[in-house]
């Protein structure tokens, strides 16, 4: 050591040599941090594109395909109990018999058709004689069909066609014309020579039924039409409004090739919004069905996977991150050791000093360079804590209790971030519950002022409750987290010996929510860009306190989601206005 004291040169030569291994240990974190982030980041990009074309490939040439042929198989089975019912009847001897004797005792055959639809369940249930022309319904005989009247082509077209039976989707003029599925069968005589046309009726709003199930079944979109592109039935919250595809946003342009193939696939942009639809053909009813699903629904599993892996990979870096340091900082421990052994005693002090200042200096650097919102907070946590442990018995007591003080600060910021951070994350995820309910505005707002009158107090801020209109209809989760918020930012920008007032008034059925203060205000040029979310203002409170940044972007959303409107009026050094609307009492 006496050899470095009087060597001042030695003593340069160890000085730079240490300066250098600092500044390539803080290289070293920061490459491997970067390294570890954009592998992280570049995997997670890579599984989920590859995720979503495995996806996609399933639903194109798997599951929508085989859910409309499944739908295909139960309409065919759905169908099969009629035709059966209608073959029965048409090869029923009595049926044979009192034709062939003259159609004599007309209420005979009436019974007949109203204990074969009672039986089977049917719409309908008739007759029509080829000899006679005569027209036996369930309820009796309706009329005489004739080859001159339009509403009796059916009849004529069934007499002269090859098929023992059709399916045709018609309207019963005997029951109020409601639109009936008809099983049309033809009766032949022990010689087979034609007699007439028997059949059965299933009534279209069963199809409704129906279609309903089909979308239980499969969890798709599910839309019959007809050749013409008429859509004849849809399940509940299908995205097609419109009555026919042809004139349908984003069905328009593929309606043709859709109706002139027995198999399909197609996809189309509706409601900015793209849609995967298979069709198929169903011969019996000369119609398609589509079945339809929306490629974002498709992919919120492996959306809700990527947000998973996000916070698990953001964890993983982190520790890396503190493992990584510790160590170093093991390591520049012993040579921090060795300087100190090799340094003369007086200019070591000095120098020591200099170089932890130093060391310190780049230590904030780099923590500012890799350091984003969770890690900074936290590592400040983490700094003050140590300091606490191990300096305790060289701080005084007004030093702990201020560092104590700076620590709960920290603490309390993470918390918020945290919890604006985890409620900001539940808004983006598919499935997220949305439950409003009645609210009692008033208890949301005695709830929070209790939350923050110590904060309120410390400061000597009066936070008044002049709620009269209670009354909403809401997600009270949602507003619980608006209302604190606003007042926490009310509190932050609001000097000592200031006011915060809450209010309410009725406004088009709702209620407009107003949380108005005597602070610092904002100035014109802000308030259009406070609301997003990469505007991070650095604006620091009355008390130097620091804010998140999410908490009013987070505010509006979260209004948004339940039918309202967040706005704000305010000038510079004139107080400001949050203002926001919700529905009013559920009725």
């Amino acid at each position: 050591m006496d050899l470095l004291q009087t060597d001042p040169d030695k003593r340069k030569t160890v000085m730079a040599k240490w300066q250098v291994a600092s500044s390539v240990r803080g290289n070293l974190i920061t490459l491997i941090a970067l390294i570890l982030i954009a592998g992280f980041v570049t995997s997670s990009v890579v599984s989920y594109q590859v995720s979503k074309g495995s996806l996609r490939e399933a639903l194109i040439g798997n599951e929508l395909p085989l859910t409309s042929d499944n739908i295909y198989s139960e309409i065919q089975s759905d169908l099969l109990r009629p035709v059966f019912v209608a073959s029965m009847m048409a090869d029923d001897t009595f049926v044979r018999d009192w034709l062939l004797d003259g159609e004599n005792d007309p209420g005979r055959m009436t019974r007949f058709l109203n204990e074969v639809r009672k039986q089977h369940g049917m719409f309908t249930t008739f007759l029509v004689s080829d000899k006679t022309r005569r027209y036996y319904h369930f309820t009796g005989i309706s009329q005489i069909v004739a080859e001159d009247d339009p509403k009796d082509a059916w009849y004529f077209r069934v007499r002269k066609m090859a098929d023992e039976h059709e399916i045709n989707v018609d309207r019963n003029a005997e029951q109020e014309n409601a639109l009936t599925i008809f099983i049309n069968h033809k009766v032949f005589d022990y010689d087979g020579n034609y007699l007439a046309t028997t059949g059965v009726g299933i009534a279209f709003d069963a199809l409704a039924k129906v279609v309903e199930r089909y979308k239980e079944n499969f969890s798709r979109h599910v839309y019959f039409v007809d050749k013409t592109g008429k859509i004849m039935a849809r399940s509940d919250g299908g995205s097609i409004s419109e009555d026919n595809i042809r004139i349908a946003e984003g069905t328009s342009g593929i309606a043709d090739k859709l109706l002139a193939a027995d198999h399909s696939f197609f996809e189309y942009e509706r409601n900015n919004e793209t849609m995967l639809a298979s069709a198929r053909h169903i011969p019996e009813l000369n119609w398609w069905v589509i079945i339809e699903q929306e490629e974002a629904s498709a992919l919120v599993g492996i959306r809700q996977s990527l947000i998973t892996n996000f916070f698990v990979g953001l964890v993983a870096i982190s520790l890396t991150l503190v493992i990584v340091l510790y160590a170093v900082n093991r390591f520049y421990a012993r040579l921090e050791q060795k300087a100190i052994e090799m340094a003369g005693l007086a200019e070591h002090e000095a120098n020591l000093n200099k170089q932890l200042k130093y060391e310190s200096e780049v230590k904030d650097k780099f923590f500012s360079i890799i350091s984003h919102d969770l890690i900074s907070p936290f590592s400040s946590l983490l700094l003050g804590t140590q300091m606490m442990s191990d300096g305790a018995d060289r701080y005084s007591k007004a030093e702990l209790i201020d560092l104590a003080k700076k620590v709960n600060d920290t603490g309390e910021r993470v918390f918020s971030l945290l919890r604006n951070l985890l409620d900001w994350a539940r808004l983006q995820i598919e499935g997220v519950s949305f439950e409003p309910e009645d609210i009692s505005l008033q208890d949301v707002v005695d709830k929070n002022i209790h939350i923050f009158n110590p904060i309120a107090l410390e400061k000597d801020i009066q936070i008044i409750n002049a709620v009269d209109t209670g009354a909403a209809y809401a997600d009270p989760n949602m507003i619980e987290t608006v209302m604190r918020n606003l007042i926490s930012n009310a509190i932050k920008f609001t000097p000592a010996g200031g006011k915060i007032k809450i209010s309410t008034h009725k406004q088009d059925g709702g209620t407009r929510v107003t949380v108005s203060d005597t602070g610092v205000g904002i100035a014109q040029d802000r308030i259009d860009t406070i609301f997003g979310l990469d505007q991070k203002t650095p604006t620091i409170g009355t008390s130097g306190e620091r804010g998140t940044g999410l908490g009013l972007p987070l505010c509006k959303e979260m209004v948004e989601r339940n039918g309202g409107k967040l706005w704000i009026e305010s000038s510079e050094d004139g107080g400001s206005e949050f203002l926001f609307t919700i529905p009013g009492k559920h009725p």
